[in-house]
């Protein structure tokens, strides 16, 4: 009797300990400061448009299309000419901020459509006209 009640317990906490716990993914400072990969733009002329991809459009070089975007916690952000490097190379920086689900990019507003802890999706609305959105999709590196 007592063998088999070690062997169930034993059992019981095996499968216990086997579980997969879900990260928890707020959205904060310290959540979002990381290094990103840009993976896709999109743009929506009106709100009932389909969505079109533009990254070919408004970076027509590929070395512009494999740049990182680093967020860090003090408020700056550097985007670095990564993987097929331009000639010549070209850094950008700058300050962001948070406030719950929106974020300022040098002053510009941004919307955080979602955030999972690994892809970032963000958009800009009226971005060439009134009542359109740019989304820009960001993959933590």
């Amino acid at each position: 009797m007592k063998k088999t009640t070690v062997f169930i317990l034993s059992i019981v906490l095996l499968f216990s300990c086997n579980k997969d716990p879900k990260e928890e993914c707020t959205t904060n400072v310290n959540s979002l400061s990381a290094t990103y990969r840009i993976t896709a733009y999109t743009y929506k002329p009106t709100p009932t448009s389909p969505e079109q991809d533009y990254f070919t459009i408004l970076f027509p070089d590929a070395c512009d299309r494999d740049n990182n975007l680093t967020l860090s916690s003090n408020g700056t952000y550097v985007i670095t000419d990564a993987g097929m490097v331009c000639a010549p190379p070209r850094t950008e920086d700058g300050v962001w901020a948070l406030s719950g689900n929106n974020m300022t990019l040098d002053g510009d507003p941004i919307v955080i459509e979602s955030f999972d802890c690994q892809s970032l999706v963000i958009s800009f609305a009226d971005f060439m006209t009134t009542g359109d959105k740019m989304k820009i999709t960001l993959v933590k590196q």
